[in-house]
């Protein structure tokens, strides 16, 4: 995926697809906001994420003092992710 700085819609499972078909093996992610509550209940969120290459995923979870899923630190562990 490359940016060209404009807002796109699809469904969840559309979006999931493009980031594994980016093919890197960890992603970074933070909610920075949402919206408040209307009569239903229901709000938006704001995420942010980085998808990140494989050789950098140890510096870019150091940079960003990231807690790290199960699933990722025993891939770094076993030297299946840098």
């Amino acid at each position: 995926m490359r940016t060209d700085n404009k807002w796109h819609a699809s469904t969840l499972g559309h979006f999931v697809s493009l980031l594994i078909d980016a093919g890197d093996p960890a992603v970074l992610f933070r909610s920075v906001g949402e919206s408040g509550e209307d009569e239903y209940g229901q709000y938006m969120e704001q995420i942010t994420f980085v998808l990140i290459p494989d050789g950098h995923v140890r510096h870019a979870i150091a940079e960003q003092g990231a807690g790290v899923h199960k699933t990722l630190a025993a891939l770094i562990d076993a030297g299946k992710v840098t």
